[in-house]
């Protein structure tokens, strides 16, 4: 649990920075914000190959369990 917090606390802390960094050169912190969002899109966009093999590891490790446990619950 104390992981969780330092990790949340070092997100929260990078966030900050990034928005006042915006701040400082764009002037308010709806420019901010606007800049941010979209970093944060083009971030998505890179990554979406990745997040599309996540998704089919996952669903083949679903797989995979349910024919392994004859999708009985119980084992």
């Amino acid at each position: 649990m104390r992981t969780l917090g330092v990790i949340v606390a070092a997100v929260a802390v990078v966030f900050l920075g990034v928005m006042g960094y915006f701040y400082v050169t764009r002037g308010s912190l709806e420019e901010a914000g606007a800049q941010v969002d979209t970093a944060l899109e083009k971030v998505d966009k890179s990554t979406q190959p990745i997040q599309d093999e996540v998704k089919e590891l996952g669903d083949a490790t679903k797989e995979s369990v349910d024919r392994a446990t004859d999708d009985d619950d119980r084992t």
